[in-house]
């Protein structure tokens, strides 16, 4: 029989290690997307980040109260508040990396022609673009729309309220959109 999430992380609260081990097989997977996506696919970052936010998960188990929420939400809450507190811990870099990336999206723009035959699929591109959003735009449009999250799920993990999320949400594609048709008519003039 299979245990729910919060059993599994209630018996992590109590140092059970064989409970985080079937935990971090549940969650694993979309942790490391989400982190992934929140650090603009950066590989050498993503791997630290990812260990060290469910080492977090383990260390603050304890924490979780199962009656105020899921342990899903609590999972990637943990998860996104650790990334955040990184990206955040780490601005230097960050604007850095900003403007490495505007470098490259210059370049993106003039692509020669075997650059443009080797352009990935639509939805690649638009994850792309994800980069070029507010944080808080990034974060709840990757939750909803790659994670599959609810909005109101997303609330809970960022502490945002539910219009604030779908503003956010609302907006964001209004941006994606933008630079997607942005893109396209830069592709069909050339």
């Amino acid at each position: 029989m299979n245990k729910s999430d919060e059993q599994l992380l209630t018996e992590v609260g109590r140092g059970d290690r064989k409970a985080f081990q079937e935990l971090y097989q549940r969650y694993s997977p979309a942790i490391y997307r989400l982190i992934k996506r929140m650090l603009c696919n950066r590989p050498a970052e993503i791997d630290e980040v990812f260990q060290e936010a469910m080492l977090r998960v383990w260390k603050n188990a304890p924490l979780f109260d199962a009656t105020k929420g899921k342990a899903k939400s609590w999972i990637y809450l943990v998860a996104t508040r650790h990334c955040l507190d990184w990206i955040e811990s780490k601005s230097a870099r960050k604007k850095q990396c900003e403007s490495e990336l505007n470098d490259q999206f210059v370049d993106d723009k003039q692509p020669g022609p075997e650059e443009t035959a080797c352009r990935a699929s639509e939805a690649e591109r638009v994850i792309k673009m994800l980069e070029y959003l507010p944080e808080e735009m990034k974060t709840v449009i990757s939750l909803r729309h790659l994670e599959d999250l609810s909005i109101d799920e997303i609330a809970e993990i960022t502490k945002t309220p539910t219009g604030t999320v779908k503003s956010r949400i609302f907006y964001g594609l209004k941006k994606l959109r933008s630079f997607f048709f942005k893109e396209n008519s830069h592709e069909q003039e050339t």
